[in-house]
């Protein structure tokens, strides 16, 4: 299927409706290719228009978020330096609910069970993915 937001999406029965294009970011000098997801329990439900919303606006920030994630990530592991952040954590996912709110979700070598989620809107904080999950 098509989305005039989220371009060629797939639907997968465990994550909603998939974006067939990753999202390029940048985090601690490298880059990283993120799948976006746009939850959604049914294939007959579709792309809400707050999910469309915020991802047209995650977008539109998305050098600002990067920078937000950062600093976010820092502060809430002690003031990690770059060069750990970069070794602990990955990047794996954009989700946006059915709300209009965007995490990104990251594999964490520490915590390879549970992982942290970085919700950037409507508000900006960190958790683990148990918690935001």
């Amino acid at each position: 299927m098509t989305n005039k937001v989220f371009g060629d999406v797939t639907f997968d029965d465990g994550a909603g409706w998939v974006v067939n294009e990753p999202l390029k970011m940048e985090l601690w000098g490298s880059s990283y290719s993120v799948k976006v997801t746009a939850e959604s329990y049914s294939e007959d439900e579709a792309i809400t228009k707050e999910q469309e919303n915020a991802y047209k606006k995650f977008k539109s920030v998305l050098s600002k978020k990067q920078t937000a994630t950062e600093k976010l990530l820092s502060d809430y592991l002690d003031d990690a330096g770059a060069e750990q952040l970069r070794s602990r954590l990955t990047p794996k996912f954009l989700i946006i609910n059915d709300e209009g709110e965007c995490a990104l979700l990251f594999d964490d070598t520490e915590d390879e069970d549970d992982g942290l989620a970085v919700v950037l809107l409507p508000e900006e904080e960190v958790m683990t993915q148990d918690e935001y999950l």
